[in-house]
């Protein structure tokens, strides 16, 4: 017998901070924030620090390319949704 688990889950991030959702999201795979780094590091093939990460994130300085990498590490997908009732 195998147990499948259902990964389908819709968060709204609207409302957190760069730190609130890299935070978030270590947390939810276990993740040190320093082992994040590390494996950025190597995807991006640069040198930062994990001081000079934690730093950028409390700065909310990340930029898109840098979230897109995060959820490729962690497995996650970047989706944009329109809302239903969104009064403009």
């Amino acid at each position: 017998m195998t147990c499948q688990q259902n990964y389908n889950v819709k968060m709204i991030i609207n409302n957190m901070n760069d730190f609130q959702l890299v935070k978030y999201l270590l947390n939810q795979e276990y993740m040190l924030q320093k082992d994040l780094s590390d494996k950025l590091n190597e995807l991006t093939g640069k040198k930062t620090k994990p001081g000079n990460f934690s730093a950028k994130l409390k700065r909310e300085y990340l930029t898109f390319r840098d979230l897109k990498s995060i959820c490729q590490i962690l497995g996650y997908d970047l989706i944009i949704e329109k809302r239903k009732n969104d009064f403009k």
